[in-house]
């Protein structure tokens, strides 16, 4: 059943309540739910009245009629009660939209801002509706009548609760006031599915000993994880149903090419591009990683040449000495990437092609998500939507997923990615975002449907020498 969304407006005389309707759909009415911003002022307001929430927008928001929409004096359009400001000589309301604001840092409540007009009329700044309520200051508090009036048979008093005195927010800085809780790494950590060992650092405040220790604990699990759940010689699923057919398609024919696999891991790339006539020189920085691959190059004989090397560190190798330099999935991981790129570009020749993999940097960083509805469903089509929160957050997080040892992981945005190559003598020829093909997905329902054909969550990048 189709119902109504009561709103108001303040008329000259404010005891004065126009009541007005917008039909809004299947609009519910719930007089039993408390009001959404009642119950978060209440947090702070040990005496603050819990009034009904009678009106949503959405079906899943109720608030009470103070805190609901009301119609601006000026377009008559009806708003959000924090867009609009009271005018005391005009005795009306007026909404942002036709009065421009600028954001107030200022902490009160739950919030670290408030919105700040400057009132043609009277020539000096107001404030929204929410900050002049906690202030003492709404329209609804200075009035001195009685006024009561019922909704949907929901009764709402007028705004009878007031500070004590007047008061002020907290005066705070606009960065501190613009910087909010990740709210996507918040359902993430009440979701349990990885465990966070540590807030998100800058990468000057992680060292790179750390990193190494921790990928050193962790590529022995990684081995056992990989021999036990993938067929010989091929990397995770994701490897194999998703990255590697669309980096083989970059990377083409590379029979008699000297190449060079950065971040090679347990080896499996390098054995491949071996088996395919490539001269293969393999680099990690995890000595296990290292000792593996030398074990398998012992009876397969593939000729390939292994370094327990950083990528931030490559002085064992020659300048221009590579035609090709891959890396799959492998920066996510590195703490000083952009050293990391001038070394590669060094050792790489002039006319030579470097094909990078790497988790998307907006729909796989940590502070993204696949909401789910409802959030336990083992099935990808009850995916509703991608959730991401805070993407220009640059730096690492010590994580840990399943019962691996805990890894740092860098979250780092495109352009972050797309500067630092540039500056290492990069120019980026294509950039992949790979998605399986239906065949694939097919064949591997429960893994890939309703899922990796949605969004992308690796990214491929094909760079060529500048110049």
């Amino acid at each position: 059943m189709g119902l109504s969304l009561r709103k108001f407006s303040f008329s000259t005389n404010i005891t004065k309540i126009k009541h007005k309707f917008l039909e809004v759909g299947n609009m519910a009415s719930h007089p039993n739910s408390t009001c959404f911003y009642c119950d978060i002022i209440r947090k702070y307001e040990t005496n603050y009245p819990a009034r009904s929430g009678a009106f949503s927008a959405d079906d899943t928001v109720y608030r009470c009629a103070i805190h609901s929409q009301f119609q601006c004096s000026v377009c008559k359009k009806y708003h959000h009660f924090s867009w609009l400001y009271w005018c005391p000589n005009e005795k009306h309301l007026i909404c942002g939209n036709c009065n421009a604001p600028v954001l107030h840092p200022l902490s009160f409540w739950n919030t670290t801002y408030t919105y700040s007009f400057h009132c043609r009329s009277c020539n000096e700044p107001h404030f929204d509706l929410f900050y002049s309520e906690f202030q003492g200051k709404h329209p609804w508090q200075l009035e001195k009548e009685k006024f009561t009036h019922t909704v949907k048979g929901v009764k709402t008093d007028r705004l009878k609760w007031s500070p004590v005195v007047f008061r002020k927010g907290k005066k705070i800085r606009l960065e501190k006031a613009l910087t909010i809780p990740n709210t996507v790494l918040q359902i993430r950590k009440r979701l349990g599915s990885a465990k966070f060992l540590s807030p998100l650092l800058n990468q000057t405040e992680i060292a790179q000993t750390d990193v190494r220790a921790q990928w050193e604990q962790n590529s022995k699990q990684w081995i056992d994880i990989i021999n036990n759940t993938s067929p010989e010689d091929k990397g995770d699923l994701n490897r194999q149903l998703i990255i590697d057919p669309a980096m083989w398609k970059l990377i083409g024919e590379v029979n008699g090419l000297t190449v060079l696999d950065a971040g090679c891991g347990n080896g499996y790339f390098s054995r491949e591009l071996a088996s395919k006539g490539a001269h293969v020189t393999g680099v990690d920085h995890s000595k296990t990683f290292i000792e593996y691959c030398l074990e398998k190059e012992k009876y397969q004989q593939l000729s390939v040449t292994y370094f327990n090397l950083a990528l931030e560190d490559l002085s064992n190798l020659d300048d221009h000495h590579f035609d090709l330099i891959v890396s799959n999935i492998v920066f996510v991981d590195v703490l000083h990437y952009t050293l990391a790129f001038k070394e590669l570009s060094r050792v790489l020749k002039p006319s030579g092609r470097f094909i990078m993999s790497n988790l998307h940097p907006a729909f796989a960083r940590i502070g993204s998500l696949f909401y789910r509805l409802p959030f336990d469903t083992p099935r990808n089509e009850e995916r509703l939507y991608a959730i991401i929160d805070r993407y220009f957050d640059s730096g690492g997080t010590l994580i840990s997923w399943g019962n691996m040892t805990p890894i740092w992981q860098f979250d780092r945005t495109l352009s972050e990615y797309s500067s630092a190559l540039k500056d290492a003598g990069f120019l980026i020829r294509e950039i992949v975002e790979p998605k399986p093909d239906n065949e694939t997905i097919k064949n591997n329902p429960r893994h890939l449907a309703f899922d990796t054909d949605r969004i992308p969550f690796f990214i491929i990048y094909e760079c060529i020498k500048s110049g």
